[in-house]
């Protein structure tokens, strides 16, 4: 009874939230002890953050935020938010704002000049902000309160999928089960929706401060999604996720290949470093098993994701199956830099876990013919967008994932769920766990 009434007063809160009306959010300038030149490079920059936000998130963050140049803060500081209403920046920085000098000194990190990380920052910490305001849609909070009814009455065993992840929402965004499903955090299998604490998307980082929790993943990638023009090119599924939740994407954009590259791991490395694949001429996706040995890092055999993939100028269809010499397999393997495996570091997870792109003759070579065993291929039913989704998640998977593997908890198998599950976004693998 007590948890029901819990509920009710948590839709109540949703309701309030929802339907509490104000105007948008505002920049005011703290203009005490700035003189008039000062005061002008300030605001320069405060209405350059109004204009770079998305229209929708300037309107439901309906708050004033005043903005003020603080001394007491670290020389390698550019600023912060000190709860919702209040956002300081480092006055060391103020003088060369004003005199124009920030526009061209580089800092050496990754948005390149003082000025531009300053504009990064206030974005950053508005980002926080609007991400504690709850500023859920109609639809995420009757999911909410749905969820966190049926968790009252039935308990964590008796929730639906969907439900995984929504019971215990506190933010806008870093703890939208979808966004941990990209950012990184994902599910652990057998645990019933609990994330991952470690995230493995650690290399190619732009700012590796954004692996440090989920809430500061979300606002360092809005900085890139407001001001890099490349971030639809290097992560095309975040930049999804955001232009989707905005209903709106910043007017520059680069021009994006039409293919992903990839490390080539086939044995003509030497030849062909790099690889391309074109998504559009991948027909469908097999779920490609080897049988187990008696090895013991073998004995439950290896799984992997073969991609169907067309000749050039084939249309796609069943006839693709047919262009074996075309076909890639993503697998997930312990990367060994030794000549000997080790049984109690593969159980320990001492070896990086990473993503390898390899061509299926050469796969079907080392399974059947050196190792003795058996393949079997099974196409996995998925739409059209779900393949282009899964291809363009494991070219994104192969530059930036660098896990453990573990023979036993996080091995072949859980990282191709993982895979799945996040590049599909198919609702039926939510809630398998085994």
């Amino acid at each position: 009874m007590v948890r029901r009434f819990r509920a009710w007063l948590l839709a109540g809160a949703l309701s309030l939230v929802g339907t509490h009306a104000f105007a948008s959010l505002k920049l005011e300038l703290h203009t005490d002890g700035l003189d008039a030149p000062q005061q002008q490079a300030s605001q320069t920059l405060l209405d350059e953050t109004m204009h770079a936000l998305p229209p929708s998130f300037v309107e439901a963050l309906d708050r004033t935020v005043e903005v003020s140049w603080s001394s007491d803060m670290p020389q390698n500081a550019y600023g912060q938010a000190a709860g919702p209403y209040q956002l300081y920046l480092n006055s060391h920085l103020l003088a060369s704002l004003t005199d124009g000098s920030a526009a061209t000194a580089q800092t050496g990190r990754p948005h390149g000049t003082v000025r531009q990380e300053l504009l990064a920052t206030v974005l950053h910490e508005l980002t926080h902000v609007y991400d504690r305001a709850r500023l859920w849609s109609p639809s995420e909070r009757a999911a909410i309160f749905r969820c966190t009814s049926r968790s009252s009455s039935l308990g964590k065993v008796g929730l639906p999928d969907d439900c995984r992840g929504q019971t215990e929402r506190r933010f806008t965004l870093s703890d939208d089960p979808r966004l941990l499903d990209l950012a990184g955090w994902q599910q652990y299998v057998g645990r019933r929706g609990e994330r991952e604490e470690h995230n493995g998307q650690v290399a190619r980082s732009p700012d590796i401060y954004e692996t440090t929790s989920p809430l500061e993943f979300v606002a360092v990638n809005m900085e890139y999604f407001l001001l890099d023009p490349a971030y639809a090119c290097r992560r095309p599924a975040l930049y999804a996720y955001y232009k989707e939740r905005f209903g709106w994407a910043p007017a520059a954009r680069d021009e994006c290949p039409t293919h992903y590259p990839y490390l080539n791991a086939g044995s003509d490395f030497g030849r062909e470093p790099l690889g391309k694949l074109d998504p559009e001429r991948v027909y469908a996706v097999d779920y490609l098993l080897a049988e187990a040995n008696q090895n013991w890092a073998s004995r439950w055999g290896h799984s992997m994701l073969r991609l169907v993939i067309c000749k050039p100028g084939r249309p796609r269809g069943p006839d693709c199956r047919l262009d074996l010499d075309q076909h890639l397999v993503l697998s997930y393997r312990a990367f060994v830099g030794d000549v000997q495996l080790s049984s109690w570091d593969g159980l320990m997870g001492a070896y990086p876990s990473r993503l390898f792109v390899l061509p299926l003759a050469q796969v079907i070579d080392e399974y059947t013919k050196t190792e003795l065993r058996s393949l079997a291929s099974v196409p996995i039913k998925l739409s059209r967008p779900e393949i282009e989704g899964l291809v363009q998640h494991a070219a994104e998977m192969h530059w930036s994932y660098d896990g453990n593997y573990y023979f036993l908890s996080n091995n072949c198998a859980v990282e191709n769920l993982k895979l799945l599950r996040a590049g599909t976004h198919n609702p039926k693998l939510v809630g398998l766990d085994s």
